[in-house]
């Protein structure tokens, strides 16, 4: 049991699956161009979904495809080139698609139509849903799709993905763990690994309906291992032991308009080395605990040049938490960490472990053995003479990754009576020595390097509850940019119970002509790149948020928080 204010980043250490490898996509190298810098701007109202900033959603373009057609009550001797002949399982169809380099002259749609589609093979006892092996272009991409929309198309036993480029999954539904089958990743529903360009939308990933490991097989529901280009929109995400949704080396994309729920520790956290990613616009609920940039990582199976930071430019914006027992907002070892108009409704009351609302806590490193990696000291050792941070020896996952530019701001954090954070409102970690046989990193590591939280509403406790900050922790007077004093003249804490319009009925904007009104947000300054990590491409460094959740376009006067307004525009 971790103890009081607990350092959840220690408490937790997962070593990373089999699937954790050097990432190739058949003989191709992957490299990773991170997007060209943009401000997070309205674009026209019906070019996306409320709240969505530019390239939502995911264009997919007119690419030339061949149509494929697979029901449950097919054939796999049918030819599945129309609905009168359709195949009876996905993996037909999956081979008829040339293994063999990039798809040209005809990318692939398959159609799902209506039904149960049983795991493949056969289930219960050689269930693998295993696909893998096939490079689609952008306008010869592989689509597997619900024909006749969401809610008509239920795989069971969800779908163990690696090795594949220009995959869309549209409008599917999968199911696993508990009683259902389970596919050969063995403990996720959706596992992506080593792959590029994949788009998930209007998906249902389901696990059971339980968050603790006695009532529940499954640690993830979507575990994302070294993938670039990774969009997922519109879809549901939930039901795992653990957390529900997993990102490890991820470059580039978004996770936006998604519903997450239902895990025993995190809705989402995301880590080793994940780099240029957009959450806005997703609600996350019935967690033990929020989301969290950095992690947790094992040095030798990370991918270069993103070998520092546990992770680096991810803009967490328009986002609403709530019921949250644990931590809402966490930075773990980042860099240009931004995390800003979010609300947070009842979160941090867990009474038994003392969580605060938010927490700037060390990312942590080892050099571990893997399955397919039982000698990874050289591996670690080649990455650290590249620049890498991290363990010379081999090491168990240490804390020794500091957070710098943080920034957390216009957030709106509500606990109504009977809830609040049972012994502050923040934990700042304090500075540590670097751990004997790390290498590249200064003596000490801080959690709270150029970190700044401003323009934040705060209703949490009495007037009287503590920030968070003693002779142990960080944010002391000797930090310019976050200390006592500039918390409290720079926030608005616990000065008056914000105004919503109806929260217990699922409603969390603020009340027309309420109190949240007068309290205009602050401006968010833009990250700089000039103290990254030499090799790392530099990401987004605009940090403006035009619209809100809503799509409500942001005024000068609007107030903090998701939504600036009391109504959908």
């Amino acid at each position: 049991m971790c103890s009081k204010l607990k350092i959840l980043s220690l408490c937790i250490v997962i070593l990373c699956t089999t699937a954790c490898m050097a990432a190739t996509l058949g003989s191709k190298v992957l490299t990773v161009t991170p997007p060209p810098a943009q401000t997070l701007a309205a674009t026209p109202t019906g070019s996306r979904l409320p709240g969505i900033a530019p390239s939502f959603p995911y264009p997919v373009g007119n690419p030339v495809l061949t149509e494929l057609y697979v029901s449950p009550s097919g054939s796999d001797g049918n030819s599945g080139l129309d609905q009168n002949a359709p195949l009876q399982t996905i993996g037909a169809a999956w081979a008829k698609i040339p293994e063999e380099g990039e798809l040209s002259g005809s990318g692939y749609r398959i159609n799902l139509l209506p039904g149960v589609y049983p795991c493949e093979p056969a289930e219960p006892d050689n269930c693998q849903n295993t696909f893998t092996n096939r490079n689609g272009m952008a306008q010869y991409p592989i689509i597997l799709r619900a024909l006749n929309g969401r809610g008509t198309v239920e795989v069971r036993g969800g779908f163990d993905i690696s090795r594949v480029a220009y995959l869309y999954l549209i409008d599917l539904s999968l199911k696993g763990g508990g009683e259902l089958p389970t596919n050969q990743s063995g403990n996720n529903l959706l596992h992506l690994a080593e792959s590029e360009h994949i788009l998930l939308r209007g998906m249902r990933l389901a696990g059971p309906d339980c968050a603790n490991d006695t009532c529940n097989n499954l640690q993830e529901v979507l575990k994302v291992n070294q993938v670039q280009y990774l969009y997922i929109e519109d879809s549901e995400i939930g039901g795992a032991w653990h957390s529900s949704v997993d990102f490890f080396n991820v470059q580039s994309g978004h996770f936006i308009h998604n519903n997450v729920h239902t895990a025993g520790q995190w809705c989402m956290y995301v880590k080793g080395g994940t780099a240029y990613l957009r959450v806005e616009g997703n609600e996350f609920h019935h967690c033990q605990l929020g989301f969290q940039a950095g992690q947790s990582s094992n040095l030798a199976v990370m991918r270069s040049p993103w070998v520092q930071y546990e992770a680096y430019d991810i803009k967490f914006v328009n986002n609403l938490l709530h019921d949250l027992p644990g931590v809402a907002l966490s930075a773990s070892g980042g860099y240009n960490l931004l995390f800003a108009y979010n609300t947070v409704y009842r979160a941090a009351g867990d009474t038994a472990n003392g969580y605060a609302l938010v927490q700037t806590v060390l990312g942590e490193r080892g050099c571990n053995a893997t399955d397919e990696l039982p000698d990874p000291l050289p591996v670690c050792k080649s990455k650290l003479a590249a620049g890498a941070w991290g363990p010379q020896v081999l090491s168990d996952n240490q804390p020794g990754i500091s957070n710098r530019s943080v920034y957390i701001y216009n957030n709106l954090f509500y606990n109504p009576a009977g809830m609040q954070s049972l012994y502050a409102h923040f934990y700042f970690q304090g500075s540590s020595a670097r751990p004997a046989g790390f290498q590249n990193l200064p003596e000490t590591i801080s959690s709270d390097d150029n970190l700044r939280i401003v323009g934040n509403v705060i209703w949490n406790g009495p007037a009287d509850h503590p920030l968070g900050i003693d002779e142990a922790s960080g944010c002391q007077d000797s930090n310019p940019t976050c200390n006592a004093a500039q918390l409290i003249a720079e926030n608005t804490i616990n000065s008056f119970e914000p105004q919503l319009a109806d929260p217990s009925g699922g409603n969390y904007r603020p009340a027309a002509g309420g109190n949240l009104y007068p309290q205009a947000a602050a401006p968010i300054p833009d990250f700089g790149w000039s103290d990254a990590p030499v090799g790392v491409p530099a990401g987004t460094l605009s940090n403006a948020v035009a619209t809100d959740r809503d799509g409500n376009l942001r005024g000068s006067s609007s107030p903090v928080g998701a939504y600036s307004a009391s109504a959908t525009p």
